[in-house]
C-alpha cells in the first residue's frame, strides 16, 4: 500500500496522465504532409436538406469520379468523409481547389435546384435515325456501339415528337422523369420470370422430394446524375444502363434423389448489357444518346400477358436529357 503524502499522490496522478495523453497526441501530429496537404471543410448542408438523407455521398462520389481514385490511395496521405452538415478533406492546394469548385456546383442554388426532363423510349428498328440525324450534332461516347448527339431544345421537342408518334415507338411505364442538379434519378421497368431451377430430398412429404423454384430477374434501369459547372453554361452527366433480358429457358433432365424418376428442370439463357458513360454538352442544348439494339425486357402496356419466352424483342433505345434551368421555361 502506497503510504506517501497526499501532495505527492496528485503529483503522480497528474504525471501519470499527462504520459498516457502524449503518444495519442503525437501520433496525430505525425501525419506526414510532406506533399502540402492542409485540412479543410466545406458546408454542404444545403444540399443535404434539400436532396434527403445520405445524399452527402453523392457529392463524394462525384468527387472521386472527377480526381480519380488514385489521387486518394497514393504515397501521400490523403482523406475525403461526408456527413449531413460538412464535408472534410485532407489533400493538397490543387486538390482542394478542385474539391471546392466541385461542392460549390453542388451547394449554389440549392433551395431552388435546377431540373432536367429525362425520358427513355424503344424504337423497333434504327430507320428513325435517317430521318431525325440531319437535326443532330455528334458528340463522343466511349462505349462501343453508343451514339449521343445535343440539339436545341426546339429541335429536339420536335424530333422527339416524331418518336413518339411513330406506331414502333414504345416508352418505358415511368414516362418522363425529373431529376435534380446533382442528384441521381432512375428510370426502370421490368418483370420477373418464374422457373424451376432444381430439386431437393423431402422425406417429410411425398414422393420423397420437391421441386426448388427461383426467379430470374429481367429488366431495364437507367440511372443519370446531371450536374451543372459552377457558371451554369454546360452539363456533366453520368450515365449508367443495366438491361437483363431472359432469352430462353434450357432444360435439364435430372433423376429424382428417390425413385430416379426423371424431372425437368431449367438453366436461363440471359442477355446482359452494361453501360457506363459520362457526357458534357451545352446548358442550352438537349441531349440524345442512342444505345443501339439491346434487349427490351420492358412489359407492353394495355396488352394482354404473354410468355416472356416468346417476347424478347430488341429495340433501338434512346435517352433524352433536356435541362430546364432554374427561371427558364
Amino acid at each position: 500500500m502506497d503510504r506517501s503524502p497526499p501532495d505527492l499522490l496528485l503529483s503522480r496522478r497528474i504525471l501519470l496522465a499527462v504520459a498516457l495523453v502524449l503518444p495519442a497526441a503525437a501520433a496525430v501530429g505525425q501525419i506526414p504532409a510532406t506533399s502540402g496537404q492542409v485540412w479543410k471543410t466545406y458546408d454542404i448542408a444545403a444540399y443535404v436538406k434539400q436532396a434527403g438523407e445520405g445524399s452527402q455521398r453523392h457529392v463524394v462520389d462525384w468527387i472521386l469520379q472527377e480526381t480519380g481514385y488514385p489521387a486518394w490511395h497514393g504515397d501521400a496521405p490523403a482523406s475525403l468523409s461526408a456527413d449531413s452538415q460538412t464535408l472534410s478533406c485532407f489533400h493538397g492546394p490543387a486538390m482542394q481547389a478542385k474539391v471546392e469548385d466541385i461542392v460549390a456546383r453542388f451547394v449554389d442554388d440549392a433551395a431552388t435546384p435546377h431540373r432536367f426532363s429525362v425520358r427513355v423510349i424503344g424504337l423497333d428498328g434504327p430507320g428513325w435515325r435517317a430521318d431525325a440525324r440531319p437535326a443532330l450534332v455528334a458528340i463522343p461516347a466511349a462505349t462501343p456501339g453508343v451514339q449521343a448527339w445535343i440539339a436545341p431544345r426546339e429541335t429536339a421537342a420536335a424530333v422527339l415528337a416524331r418518336l413518339r408518334s411513330r406506331s414502333d415507338c414504345h416508352e418505358l411505364p415511368t414516362g418522363p422523369v425529373l431529376a435534380a442538379n446533382g442528384l441521381p434519378a432512375t428510370l426502370s421497368g421490368g418483370r420477373k420470370q418464374p422457373y424451376v431451377q432444381d430439386i431437393a430430398p423431402r422425406p417429410d412429404v411425398w414422393p420423397g422430394w420437391q421441386m426448388q423454384s427461383s426467379t430470374c430477374d429481367e429488366g431495364l434501369a437507367i440511372d443519370i446524375q446531371p450536374l451543372l459547372t459552377r457558371d451554369r453554361t454546360a452539363v456533366e452527366a453520368v450515365v449508367r444502363c443495366r438491361i437483363d433480358q431472359l432469352e430462353r429457358m434450357a432444360q435439364v433432365s435430372l433423376a429424382s434423389p428417390v425413385n430416379q424418376q426423371r424431372v425437368q428442370v431449367e438453366v436461363p439463357q440471359v442477355a446482359a448489357v452494361r453501360v457506363g458513360e459520362r457526357f458534357r454538352w451545352p446548358a442550352n442544348q438537349t441531349l440524345l444518346i442512342g444505345l443501339g439494339l439491346v434487349p427490351w425486357p420492358v412489359p407492353a402496356q394495355n396488352v394482354a400477358a404473354v410468355s416472356l419466352l416468346t417476347d424478347d424483342k430488341r429495340c433501338d433505345v434512346v435517352i433524352v436529357v433536356e435541362p430546364r434551368l432554374g427561371g427558364g421555361p
